[in-house]
């Protein structure tokens, strides 16, 4: 436990500024390579020249970690997970993953963020703990939206 809570220690982290979509790419294209299968799974819609303040790595293992659990819970078929990132009134960036599965159900919502908590046999549930770790020490925030049946990655916005 002591190495999953040092994850929000500040000095382990190189937040820089990011352009969204061409990591997205890069980032797909690696998906891609451990789950071919998902070919043509993922739509999106992305606000042009969308730059944020993240550390890459952290980025790259949230996206991974929603990604992977809206493949696995989604219908597997063409366009089933969408991605879309949009500002926020804030001027941070909202970045969610939906896909075309029924959603979290109303009991187990509150337990989603907890570590250690999974409804998969082969889970060590922490993903998302971490997940929302890795967030919140990039000045982000990690959440689901129950009436969206959404995750919602809140991204700060890179300064101009």
């Amino acid at each position: 436990m002591r190495r999953v809570s040092s994850l929000n220690k500040r000095d382990r982290i190189d937040r820089q500024n990011i352009l969204f979509e061409e990591f997205w790419n890069s980032f797909h294209q690696e998906f891609l390579l451990t789950r071919p299968e998902a070919a043509g799974a993922f739509k999106t819609s992305f606000i042009k020249n969308a730059a944020v303040v993240f550390d890459p790595m952290h980025l790259q293992q949230i996206l991974w970690n929603l990604c992977n659990n809206a493949w696995r819970h989604s219908s597997r078929r063409k366009d089933a997970v969408t991605v879309t990132v949009y500002p926020q009134k804030s001027g941070n960036l909202s970045l969610r993953v939906f896909d075309d599965g029924g959603g979290v159900p109303d009991n187990i919502v509150q337990h989603l963020f907890e570590p250690f908590y999974t409804t998969q046999a082969e889970g060590t549930g922490l993903g998302l703990y971490i997940a929302r770790e890795l967030a919140h020490a990039n000045k982000g925030d990690l959440r689901y939206l129950p009436e969206k049946k959404a995750f919602e990655l809140i991204l700060p916005k890179a300064e101009s």
